[in-house]
């Protein structure tokens, strides 16, 4: 049997990996069921990976998005728009909408193209893990670093425009976890985009109305020129429709 011809292999002095107990697993011939009834619908729509075809009473937050977006790209500079809400109120699923609809013009020709970056503080290990993460986003690369050589890098690079081919739009979802007892995470993100002709616009996804007073003592808004946007939680005729 397979299982006695591994011991006899194993008796020999060879190594058998994890593979060797594995099963392949078998090939799907039915393609996926669609759902056929609201249960099913619903609790397809439910889940984490769907992306909602479109965004009931939330026009006027993709609104602010979107021509915040449109104005900083058109005009190649950079800017940050600090997003805040509770759970479950659309705020990643509405700037998804909207560079998904920025994307249309730039296939049109009507804005430059862009790269688009999401970062969420959930996956990283540590905060300043996203410095590594931005770097290789940027550069396409998986070479090892440590996150103070990353952040020096990334330091250079937007103090130095003319390397940028594209405007960049990052957008960190889930900024409450990447808060550091010196909340330098926080500080260069919100001021790089104010470099001269740095044209980076951070789009910054938090829980909390008040975080960047809080965590960094108000230069936030006398320094960097924040912009804000709050979702406000759906009311109850909202919900009905």
């Amino acid at each position: 049997s397979a299982a006695q011809g591994i011991s006899a292999h194993v008796k020999k002095g060879g190594k058998v990996s994890a593979a060797s107990f594995l099963s392949p697993l078998p090939i799907r011939e039915q393609p996926v069921r669609e759902a056929q009834n609201n249960v099913e619908q619903a609790f397809s729509r439910l889940q984490c990976g769907t992306v909602p075809e479109s965004l009931p009473c939330r026009e006027s937050e993709f609104d602010t998005v979107y021509t915040f977006l449109e104005g900083k790209l058109d005009s190649s500079t950079g800017g940050c728009l600090y997003i805040s809400g509770v759970p479950g109120t659309g705020k990643t699923a509405t700037v998804h909408a909207a560079i998904n609809e920025l994307r249309k013009l730039v296939d049109y020709g009507d804005l430059p193209a862009f790269q688009f970056i999401e970062i969420n503080g959930m996956r990283l290990s540590e905060p300043k893990q996203a410095y590594v993460q931005l770097w290789k986003e940027l550069n396409g690369s998986d070479k090892r670093m440590t996150a103070d050589h990353a952040s020096q890098l990334l330091d250079k690079f937007f103090n130095n425009p003319s390397a940028i081919k594209a405007p960049i739009v990052l957008l960190v979802d889930e900024l409450d976890l990447l808060l550091t007892r010196k909340q330098t995470v926080l500080y260069q993100l919100f001021d790089w985009p104010s470099r001269p002709g740095c044209p980076l616009i951070v789009l910054a996804i938090a829980n909390t109305m008040d975080l960047p007073e809080r965590a960094m003592m108000g230069r936030v808004s006398s320094r960097l020129g924040l912009q804000r946007l709050t979702f406000q939680p759906y009311t109850f005729p909202q919900l009905k429709d």
